[in-house]
């Protein structure tokens, strides 16, 4: 099922990614993940487990995309780089 983001052609786009980065600096606290989207955001501790939970909680209100926290791979998630583009990729599929 296409997502509104799909059905707008908006997957790929900076829109998609400044609403990713919205939610992520929210959670985190910090506009230092806008600024450096290689940070590792566990090695820094800018985000643990807690604040992943809300994240994916954001991701699902934001764009109706489920994740389960127990399918989530931190490598996948280390940067705010990863994190847009593993969410870009699930909307895709």
């Amino acid at each position: 099922m296409k997502t509104t983001e799909q059905s707008a052609g908006l997957d790929g786009g900076a829109h998609l990614q400044n609403r990713i980065m919205d939610c992520l600096t929210s959670i985190c606290g910090t506009n230092e993940v806008r600024s450096n989207p290689d940070l590792g955001v566990y090695e820094c501790q800018i985000m643990d487990s807690m604040k992943t939970v809300e994240l994916i909680l954001a991701i699902e209100e934001q764009f109706g995309l489920y994740i389960s926290p127990a399918e989530l791979d931190r490598q996948l998630w280390a940067t705010p780089r990863k994190i847009i583009a593993d969410i870009n990729g699930r909307l895709a599929s």
